[in-house]
């Protein structure tokens, strides 16, 4: 695939919502990675899809579509493509079984151009090709920013939710806390509002095409049983340009009942004349680039400034 030629709107996921609720753990870049490949299924209902078909895209594809340096995309793809191998996903069947299941069944990371190719394994692509029904759909770009992937899921969750009730996700956190494989973690609701939830919400009102209006807690009796989220689709959403690094702040807070948002910072003017960091020249750096020859670039733009 050659993202740099296509425009990332046209690009769409495609998922049963069986592996929309489905529990996995995935990190955000290999979730990524994954995204990448399910675009690029042919979406032809005549055409048959086997489990022999290469799927592959480029570190500056990735780069491009993730807003992160293209140093920073070769070195998140290659360690990310050599755990991809060993996730599984757990998917329930008919509400009485799970069956598990491997992603992928070959990934490699080609060095010499930066190029990633990934085959799906037979078991997991009923989930995601010749889909006629039951299933969810998502532009890429409205999750390519995010970067944690429990705002990844939640994400797809709220969106798997819309065809149900419009505008509002109802989330059972039994099946959230499946979804995003936490087992024991976060017992109590406080802490998992404060950890998982609120950061997640706040990455995905700022970054994707979803602006969280507030969410609040759904009790049966005294228990909190539930989520329910509230939150409109954006009139206009278009993917700034951004070579932020991975875990940056998403620049607002989501607590319950509410969103409080920050204004972004105006953009520092710098001198002609100011220090090249040891950081910018690592994350401007261009293949075959030695390190003087980035920083006399970096210099050379600041003076055209």
């Amino acid at each position: 695939m050659n993202m740099s030629s296509m425009t990332s709107s046209s690009m769409h996921v495609y998922k049963s919502n069986e592996l929309i609720t489905a529990g996995y753990k995935l990190t955000v870049n290999e979730m990524r990675i994954i995204l990448c490949c399910i675009t690029q299924i042919d979406r032809n209902p005549n055409e048959v899809i086997t489990d022999e078909r290469m799927y592959s895209f480029t570190a500056r594809d990735f780069a491009e579509l993730c807003g992160i340096s293209l140093m920073a995309a070769y070195q998140e793809l290659k360690d990310s493509v050599k755990k991809l191998y060993e996730r599984s996903v757990r998917i329930q069947i008919d509400g009485k079984r799970d069956r598990n299941t491997r992603w992928i069944q070959t990934a490699d990371y080609l060095p010499g151009n930066g190029r990633v190719e990934v085959r799906f394994s037979k078991d997991i692509l009923p989930y995601l090709a010749n889909l006629k029904g039951n299933f969810t759909k998502y532009r890429l770009e409205a999750v390519a920013r995010l970067s944690s992937s429990h705002a990844v899921r939640i994400y797809e969750l709220m969106v798997e939710s819309r065809y149900k009730q419009r505008n509002v996700a109802l989330l059972p956190l039994e099946n959230l806390r499946f979804a995003l494989q936490l087992d024991d973690a976060y017992p109590v609701y406080a802490d998992f509002r404060k950890r998982v939830i609120e950061p997640a919400l706040d990455q995905i009102s700022i970054y994707s095409d979803l602006k969280i209006v507030k969410f609040e807690p759904k009790r049966e009796s005294r228990k909190i049983v539930a989520i329910e989220i509230h939150y409109v689709e954006k009139d206009s959403f278009g993917i700034p340009v951004q070579e932020e690094l991975l875990g940056a702040d998403s620049g607002g807070t989501v607590i319950e009942g509410e969103v409080v948002a920050k204004a972004p910072a105006a953009p520092k003017k710098r001198r002609a004349n100011a220090k090249i960091t040891d950081a910018e020249i690592n994350k401007a750096a261009r293949p075959g680039e030695s390190r003087e020859q980035v920083k006399a670039r970096l210099q050379r733009e600041l003076a055209a400034a």
